[in-house]
């Protein structure tokens, strides 16, 4: 007679590794770092996209415009900061500052003191 607990028999269905808890938590870590490798992969694509994007601003090589200041009026000084540049102006009694974009050539604003 044969003893059940032999197992070299061959009669003993064996354990179906799939259903494992060990083969199931592996599963899922393959899973969750798949997916992270799909999202890594979409920011690179997004972060190369924004940081290759060229600002549509008009080119101002040929960019002409006009700015009217008041008869008589010189420019005391001039700076650039950020995209606008700024004139401070003196004319008979009075000083103005013109503020103007760089992008597009536009006065933004004009601010002006009162006469003495």
């Amino acid at each position: 007679m044969s003893d059940p607990s032999d197992l070299s028999s061959g009669t003993a269905a064996p354990e179906d590794v799939k259903n494992t808890a060990s083969y199931r938590g592996l599963k899922a870590v393959v899973i969750l770092l798949g997916a992270l490798i799909i999202i890594a992969f979409g920011l690179l694509v997004v972060g190369a996209l924004t940081r290759f994007h060229v600002k549509s601003a008009p080119n101002a090589t040929g960019l002409e415009n006009t700015i009217s200041l008041p008869e008589g009026a010189q420019i005391v000084s001039s700076e650039v900061q950020s995209d606008r540049l700024i004139l401070r102006v003196k004319t008979q009694g009075r000083d103005s500052i013109y503020i103007v974009d760089t992008g597009t050539g536009h006065l933004v604003g004009r601010i002006q003191t009162q006469g003495r």
